[in-house]
């Protein structure tokens, strides 16, 4: 297992979010990468009935925690004495506590938004860089674009995402003969290639050539080589 494995806080109005709490954690724990890295993703509304107050509850959460992801909606939810959420509570503690906070705010329609959400998304805005969702595809997209970025930072991830990393162990007999015939027939068809192409001698036993026929790629085995 990789060493590093993070504690994720989701924060937000229950209420108003319950099932996407859900399908968030069950992507994150089931994400063919970041599941190797997600240890545990709290949701209050699991946790067992217990002889502690609430309030403190959540706060001992966000002290275990490496991650608070906040999604901020349109409602501000139950207030205390205080007249303050448990979601802004959240926010404050994993500030105070300097953990890694990542903000999402929900929609667009500021005049739906109660007043003090307004308030906790602008205090946010001033000490961290927040991404605005539409949807839960949206989300799901940001947090993951978010958690890669944390982990790269971190140096967790042994390589770059797949599609902009080399293989660099990789050796000219792996190369498919089939796949570069596909890739550079293609190149010639897009871009009217002319230029010969020579691959040394050890991938698959000879070189490839471009044809002028029309009729694709030629291949041709090359002659020996007199030491």
């Amino acid at each position: 297992m990789p060493a590093t494995r993070l504690r994720i806080f989701v924060s937000s109005v229950q209420k108003e979010f319950e099932p996407l709490r859900r399908d968030l954690k069950a992507f994150l724990l089931g994400d063919a990468l970041l599941s190797k890295y997600v240890a545990e993703v709290f949701l209050f509304e699991e946790l067992p009935a217990r002889d502690q107050d609430a309030k403190s509850a959540y706060l001992d959460q966000v002290k275990r925690c490496d991650v608070y992801l906040g999604l901020f909606g349109y409602e501000y939810g139950y207030e205390d004495r205080s007249g303050v959420s448990p979601t802004e509570r959240e926010y404050d503690a994993a500030t105070r506590l300097r953990k890694t906070r990542l903000v999402y705010v929900w929609g667009s329609d500021e005049k739906r938004r109660h007043q003090k959400m307004r308030k906790l998304v602008r205090k946010a805005s001033t000490g961290l860089i927040r991404r605005r969702v539409e949807d839960a595809s949206a989300l799901t997209t940001e947090v993951y674009k978010s958690l890669v970025d944390l982990l790269s930072r971190r140096g967790a991830l042994p390589i770059a995402p797949f599609d902009t990393s080399a293989c660099e162990r990789a050796k000219l007999a792996d190369l498919s003969r089939k796949r570069i015939d596909w890739f550079l027939d293609r190149a010639r068809a897009r871009h009217d290639l002319r230029a010969t192409v020579r691959f040394p001698a050890q991938l698959h036993g000879g070189s490839l050539r471009t044809g002028r026929s029309g009729h694709g790629l030629r291949a041709r085995q090359d002659p020996p080589q007199h030491r």
